[in-house]
């Protein structure tokens, strides 16, 4: 057996899902995990997939035909367990006004203390009482056993206090005032 990342790209229909998940079925995959959504108007997601090694180019050409899909990237992934050891997951929360740059920065922030990320959602609205746009991220990183928690909380407040953001860390303590990234026990 082989597991594959199915990645695809294609213009939102009803259905678009339930074709995919009959077109791997009909070619022996089984559907493992996936995450889906509907971003500017078309229809993005990846879904893992385990399926006999003989059968991966036609399930790569069937989803490539599949009508209205536009990129489609089928990647074998490695049966070994990559990364350092047991990652705790924890969960981090950016809100603020919008601007270029947060992602970037958070991110950065992140990747510079080794820290992966696991789920990243994005989103933007309308402030209720200005109008004006605010910026929201919700994000589930993968936390070392190793990591330096007061370094990571020091570049956190400082990406608050530069951005005008309020971050949150949430570790499983009690939630912290925004702004503040609470210690772990």
């Amino acid at each position: 057996m082989r597991t594959l990342v199915v990645s695809l790209i294609a213009d939102d229909r009803p259905g678009l899902v339930a074709e995919l998940a009959n077109t791997v079925a009909e070619h022996g995959g089984n559907w493992l995990e996936s995450q889906m959504g509907q971003l500017g108007g078309k229809f993005a997601g990846a879904v893992l997939i385990e399926l006999e090694e003989d059968r991966v180019d036609e399930l790569t050409a069937a989803v490539r035909g599949l009508s209205d899909v536009g990129v489609v990237d089928v990647s074998a992934t490695s049966s070994e367990a990559t990364g350092e050891g047991t990652l705790e997951s924890v969960g981090l929360l950016v809100i603020g006004q919008d601007q270029p740059g947060i992602v970037r920065e958070v991110t950065r922030a992140l990747a510079d203390r080794g820290l992966s990320i696991q789920e990243l959602h994005t989103s933007t609205s309308d402030a209720p009482m200005s109008g004006d746009r605010l910026f929201e991220a919700v994000a589930v990183i993968g936390l070392p056993e190793t990591i330096d928690l007061s370094d990571l909380r020091t570049a956190l407040g400082e990406l608050s206090a530069e951005l005008s953001l309020d971050i949150q860390l949430d570790d499983g303590d009690e939630s912290p005032a925004w702004g503040e990234v609470p210690d772990r026990a």
